[in-house]
Order: C-alpha cells, then structure tokens, then sequence
C-alpha cells in the first residue's frame, strides 16, 4: 500500500529494530486487552453554545474496547448500529459530540516510527478494517501521524464517521483496536438563529444513540420548540376523564374530555340522568335519584303537571 504523505520525509530504522518494536506494541496490546474496558458514557447530555475540545490519544495501551456488543456499546443500546453479525471489532472507545466540536488526535510515541495516518472509510470497511482504496482524499491528515495533530471540519460533518489507521507496511495496527468511530449531532431547538433554545421552555439535549439534539419541554409547554402550551397540562377533566388535545382543531377551549358513565358535560363534572344547566328549557330542575330528575315547568309552558325523565347511566 502506498500512502501519500506531503512535507514528511520519513527515515525507517533497521527492518530487524522496527520488527522488534512491533512486537512489543502487539505483546503489549495483547497483555492489556485481558483486562476488560468500559467505554464511559453520559447518557444525556445539554448543547453547549461554545465550542469543546476533544483529545483522543491514538494508542493501544489504553481505551480500548474489545466487545462490539457489550463493553463499547453498553449491551441493548448497540442493537441499534447498523451492523451484521456479532463481530469482535477492538476500537478506541466511540466519540459522541456536537457540531463544532474540535478534534485533536494524539500520537503515542512508540507509534512515531511506523509510518501511519487515518484514513475515513465506510462503516463496513471499519468493522473488517478494509483499505480497498487509499487516496489523498480519504487520508486525514497531509503527513504522517506524529504527535498532535487536529482534525479538520471536514470530517466533522453531522453524522457518523469511521477512522482507520492505516500504515505504509507491516501488520495493520487497525485490527489491534486503533481505529475510532465519531458521531457529530447537530440540533433542532430553534426555529431560527436569533430565537431562544426551546423558546425559554425546555432544555436542548441528547441522549446516548440519538442523532441529533431536541427539545425536552417542560410542563404545561410541548411542541418541536416547546412553543405550544399545553391545555391538558392543567387537568381540566374531572372523575378520571381523559384529556385529548385538540389545537389546530375547531375546538375554542383547546381540547376535549372523553368521560366515563355516569360523568358527562365539558368536564365530565356532570352526571348522566341528573340536572344540568338548561336541560329544562323553561322550569325547575330537580333530582330525584341518580338517573332520574323532574322539570317544573314556568307559566305559560305548564299545564300544572311536572315531568318526569328517567335516564339509563350508559346513555347521554
């Protein structure tokens, strides 16, 4: 493989010394690979406004994760990658950050001598550690990496990113764990550059495997920016009705309670076969058992004789 390397003249040691040392790394890898690693999360996570910085130090002697279903993705939550089979992929432990984040790659010294860099690929070229095709265009950095290098914005994109090192000759170091994958999540909490996050309502955050950052409102406000109240938030159904949201409907108070017998009325505050306002349109309304009631008609609407209504509970 021929890697493109500019304004990096690189003198290789003896073939003997530099096998030496190679395998010392893989002895060293393979000593520490024993231990099990844990790769930490924060499963939830606010959008900052600023800029952080991220240093991801390219070594095997530490934040390797060996278990693609377990120890790097936390077990249920990696069900979600996009992935076939259960495959043991050794990795730098997975990066998650925002938009506008910056990257700075450290080198380990005892990798300084082979000549590496990093290279983006394709999810499945980094699951099987796959080179099929090594340009300038896909290697990271213009010379070879040494020490600290930054990571341009243009791997930075929103979304998903696989990083591979890749080496001019000798064993693929990708194998042994250092490669690292970086999801970049933008948000969604504006409606516009100059509007507040979540319209002052919510928080902007992230959870561990989502893609982007959202609103999270707080109660009585809902919506994508937290810009709509509520109505059912304040419980406006009594007697254990069910409260439905009707804004954008032609509904004036903005929501609709569904009763359970023998409740009734806007707020299911009234009871079936009992008085209600207006139900005697010219009278007196009077109860007479819990699903029976009496009107008491007024002059002229009366012939003297009250009427009695009886009404079955499941019925309105």
């Amino acid at each position: 493989m021929t890697l493109f390397m500019r304004d990096c003249k690189i003198q290789f040691p003896q073939m003997i010394n530099k096998s030496i040392m190679l395998l010392g790394l893989v002895v060293l890898h393979s000593t520490f690979i024993n231990g099990k690693t844990t790769c930490k999360w924060q499963f939830v996570e606010e959008w900052h406004t600023q800029p952080l910085s991220y240093m991801v130090n390219w070594t095997l002697t530490e934040n390797i994760c060996m278990d693609f279903y377990g120890d790097c993705w936390f077990g249920d939550v990696n069900t979600k990658m996009n992935t076939s089979g259960n495959q043991v992929v050794p990795q730098i432990c997975p990066l998650q950050i925002q938009l506008g984040d910056i990257l700075i790659i450290s080198s380990e010294p005892s990798l300084e001598s082979p000549e590496i860099n990093l290279m983006n690929v394709s999810e499945a070229s980094f699951i099987d550690c796959l080179q099929n095709t090594t340009t300038e265009d896909q290697l990271l950095f213009g010379c070879k990496l040494k020490g600290m290098h930054t990571v341009n914005s243009q791997w930075l994109s929103a979304g998903t990113h696989y990083f591979i090192t890749v080496t001019a000759s000798g064993p693929s170091f990708c194998h042994l764990g250092l490669r690292l994958n970086v999801t970049v999540k933008e948000q969604f909490c504006q409606e516009s550059l100059s509007s507040e996050f979540c319209s002052g309502h919510g928080k902007c955050l992230t959870e561990v495997w989502s893609k982007t950052y959202s609103c999270h409102c707080q109660p009585p406000f809902s919506g994508k920016y937290c810009e709509e109240l509520d109505p059912c938030s304040y419980k406006p159904c009594e007697n254990n009705g069910s409260c439905i949201n009707k804004r954008g409907k032609l509904n004036k108070q903005g929501y609709e309670c569904i009763c359970y017998p023998p409740f009734t009325g806007i707020h299911c505050s009234e009871i079936i076969g009992q008085c209600r306002p207006r139900i005697c349109f010219h009278g007196n309304c009077g109860n007479i058992t819990a699903s029976s009631f009496i009107c008491e008609c007024d002059e002229p609407f009366s012939d003297n004789t009250p009427y009695l209504f009886q009404s079955n509970a499941n019925d309105e």
